[in-house]
């Protein structure tokens, strides 16, 4: 199985406050997610040394209200360490770790991990690049982002195994 990620944040740094994140498990072959999955909320108050960007915010004041409600809405949320916590519990034991564009979600995630010291659940060799997988096929149907972290998760890994089908991708090392 393989996992995707997705965070939401309130800045692009990789000092980022996080404000959701989640992880799905999933097989690139198969169609669906039928793994695992994960997703917190993450308490503002146990990211004190994380950034908050105001172009970020200003960007995040001009989404629909349920997105803004579901990332900003003070109840449900649990601490960072829980959070990753709950990531590390997936992602360690996945065979690749999608993301879209994994220098912004790996980054993030890799720094934050660090803070905590705690050991990064993935090496980086296991990171792929949905994004990137995406632009080999331009005919691929591309659904609107919602900015809910295990939506998109969940978008995401349904295009990762059309484009491989597409692609006639069998193996993936």
């Amino acid at each position: 199985m393989d996992a995707m990620i997705d965070t939401e944040t309130a800045a692009t740094t990789p000092d980022a406050l996080i404000l959701t994140i989640a992880v799905q498990q999933f097989d690139p072959h198969g169609s669906g997610h039928n793994g695992q999955s994960f997703y917190a909320r993450v308490d503002i108050e146990s990211q004190p040394n994380r950034t908050i960007d105001e172009g970020t915010i200003e960007w995040w004041a001009k989404q629909a209200p349920a997105i803004k409600d579901e990332a900003f809405a003070e109840d449900g949320r649990i601490s960072l360490r829980e959070a990753l916590d709950g990531v590390h519990k997936i992602a360690w034991q996945s065979n690749r770790i999608w993301m879209q564009g994994p220098h912004f979600d790996a980054t993030i995630l890799e720094h934050a991990y660090r803070e905590i010291n705690k050991a990064v659940p993935w090496a980086f060799w296991k990171l792929r690049d949905s994004r990137t997988l995406f632009s080999l096929v331009p005919e691929l149907t591309k659904p609107p982002v919602s900015h809910h972290a295990l939506d998109d998760c969940r978008r995401q890994i349904l295009m990762v195994q059309d484009a491989l089908d597409y692609l006639k991708v069998r193996k993936l090392s």
